[in-house]
């Protein structure tokens, strides 16, 4: 059964410094459905225009000219109510992109393993055809959360961009040692897929921060 029922619409306008050309103006409306087990459906419509300066690079070989354009977007999405032990978002947009089309699929979710771990995954899907060129971009995520106490904190964040041949990696650790006080160890990287076996280092960090509260 539902529960409320929700309209939404706004309004974004926005010019140069001489006001005498529109830069960005977007109008969007949505409306969506709760239901009494807390989920959620919403459709959304967005209808904007950009004008772009200078010739843009969007993805290799697809370069979008100057010029002024409109672009026109529907998406109907469903969440699961965070309560749930798997929960989650689902949604599919579909509309005009730079005198193109443009759909795009996803899912993000968090599914509950025990009370202090967790896992979000997510993915992200679109195809975009242009008359300057075609191209996908598709992105797989998954995060990891591990709570042993209320004052320490392990995460972890894994990272694929498939059409750009990417994976990168970050592990995080935040320790409150005493209140409003902090012990951070951050790691990171990014790697190169194209590369047989294991894949190219392009990039690594390692960051340690220690902050500590003095009251007076």
């Amino acid at each position: 059964y539902m529960r409320k029922l929700t309209w939404q619409g706004g309004s974004t306008y926005h010019t140069d410094a001489e006001i005498t050309r529109v830069e960005n103006r977007v109008f969007d409306g949505s409306f969506g459905i709760e239901f009494h087990s807390a989920d959620q459906a919403t459709v959304q419509y967005v209808d904007e225009y950009e004008f772009i300066p200078q010739a843009s690079r969007i993805s290799p070989g697809v370069t979008v000219p100057t010029g002024g354009y409109k672009n026109r977007t529907f998406t109907t999405s469903y969440s699961l109510a965070n309560q749930r032990t798997v929960a989650g978002r689902v949604s599919y947009s579909s509309g005009v992109l730079y005198d193109g089309t443009r759909n795009e699929a996803s899912y993000s979710g968090r599914v509950a393993v025990v009370p202090q771990f967790y896992v979000e995954p997510s993915i992200s899907l679109a195809w975009v055809d242009l008359a300057y060129g075609e191209f996908s971009a598709r992105l797989v995520t998954a995060r990891f959360t591990y709570t042993p106490t209320t004052r320490l904190f392990v995460s972890s964040l894994v990272q694929s961009n498939i059409d750009g041949h990417t994976l990168s990696l970050s592990l995080r650790l935040r320790w409150e040692y005493r209140p409003g006080s902090d012990f951070f160890v951050v790691y990171s990287d990014g790697r190169n897929t194209l590369t047989r076996g294991v894949p190219d280092l392009q990039n690594r960090s390692f960051v340690v921060k220690l902050t500590r509260l003095f009251q007076f």
